[in-house]
């Protein structure tokens, strides 16, 4: 199985869902089809190594050398694919922005397109779309566009729908706006998952969100009404209501602060939290766009096909989108972030699996084939070293070289 989508895998440790463990794991066809304790036939010796699914990343506008949310491309996108290996996604949602409606209808056509051509070789898979906006609130926007807001309505998310092959997955909204409950019981019943996200809604909107079929909440803590005693808002109401999930961005700290992150953990635990990466892929921004950043303070512009980063004290650095070694710390990536938590975790990877690979599946609607190394699902293995660098990764059963090439 070095290179092909069939074989055995040996370890002392590998990830299941029920715990960590020691014996052979069998592939056949780019699919789990079971796991032994003893084998005497022909295998892959990793028996040093951890073996653990391939991280689902459902909230991410771009990564690596791919702008997916600010291109809309399928360049885009096949560089996402090509990068999220290097850092352990095996399948992501990419994911829009609040943008111009024809912008994300042209998006729409070429993600649909992209899913239907993508193959294995490409790496990473996009199995669907998450749609963060254009149906949320202008008092939450965060990095969106407020003059790219629309009104929820089920017409026009099933034109979104119809352009993007029906590949909608996720749908980030704020319920508190007029035909917003309509919109979610539409989704939920074709079996859309909708998330709470840059919204205003008080304790009781998230309330009756839920009753329509709500379940979820994007980027928790931000783009949100806060925590007060007296009003709940929609941080209350995510702690409140333990069956919702609720997910978290890149663990660097900048983003929610490590307490903030255990408090939500004590509510939700391996069976609600997910993590995400909320990344952005700042190399593949359209010339001369400009990009503030306020939580760290710096503005990302392309100017003359390079990156210029600019901070508030005036410091300037360019990057070039063909320098990987150097884009790729541009911002926190997935791996980086797992390994910031995963000593804070009740079960330690077998936790890291559950948040960061079987929650995300469900969301995004492909547990039947992602998120664990359990018969029938895709072989999407990471092998990592004991500090959980990553020394291999295999999407559908096929090895992927690019940790080789970059």
């Amino acid at each position: 199985m070095n290179d092909v989508d069939s074989g055995v895998i040996k370890s002392n440790r590998i990830v299941f869902p029920d715990g960590i463990k020691s014996g052979y794991l069998l592939i056949q066809d780019g699919k789990i089809c079971g796991f032994e304790p003893h084998f005497s036939s022909q295998y892959i010796d990793r028996s040093e190594q951890i073996i653990m699914p391939g991280f689902v990343d459902i909230h991410v506008h771009g990564w690596g050398r791919g702008s997916f949310a600010y291109k809309g491309n399928q360049s885009s996108l096949k560089w996402m694919s090509h990068d999220l290996v290097n850092v352990g996604v095996t399948s992501y949602l990419p994911t829009f922005g609040t943008m111009p409606n024809d912008f994300l209808e042209a998006s729409l056509m070429a993600t649909a397109d992209y899913i239907a051509t993508a193959t294995v070789t490409d790496g990473a898979e996009a199995i669907g779309i998450h749609m963060e906006g254009p149906y949320i609130s202008e008092k939450h926007l965060g990095m969106q566009r407020a003059d790219c807001l629309q009104r929820p309505s089920i017409a026009s998310f099933e034109r979104f729908n119809q352009l993007a092959g029906h590949h909608i997955r996720l749908m980030t909204l704020a319920p508190e706006l007029e035909g917003a409950l309509e919109v979610i019981r539409h989704l939920r019943a074709q079996g859309i998952t909708v998330s709470a996200g840059h919204t205003d809604a008080t304790f009781a909107e998230i309330t009756a969100a839920i009753e329509a079929g709500l379940n979820h909440f994007t980027h928790a803590y931000s783009g949100m009404r806060g925590f007060y005693h007296r009003e709940l808002g929609v941080v209350g109401a995510l702690m409140y209501y333990q069956d919702t999930y609720a997910e978290v961005a890149k663990q660097s700290g900048i983003t929610i602060k490590p307490e903030a992150f255990d408090l939500l953990y004590r509510l939700k635990r391996d069976r609600r939290m997910v993590l995400m990466s909320d990344c952005m892929g700042y190399v593949d921004f359209p010339e001369d766009y400009e990009f503030y950043h306020y939580l760290r303070k710096e503005t990302f512009c392309i100017k003359q096909g390079l990156l210029e980063i600019a901070a508030d004290d005036r410091d300037t650095r360019q990057v070039c989108p063909c320098d990987y070694e150097t884009v790729k710390h541009l911002e926190m990536n997935f791996l980086d972030s797992v390994k910031n938590i995963v000593g804070r975790l009740d079960h330690g990877l077998v936790s890291v699996a559950r948040i960061a690979c079987e929650n995300p599946a469900f969301l995004a609607g492909a547990a039947d084939r992602k998120g664990a190394l359990s018969p029938g699902k895709d072989a999407d293995i990471l092998v990592l070293d004991d500090d959980l660098n990553l020394l291999d990764v295999y999407c559908r059963g096929r090895r992927q070289k690019q940790l080789f090439e970059d």
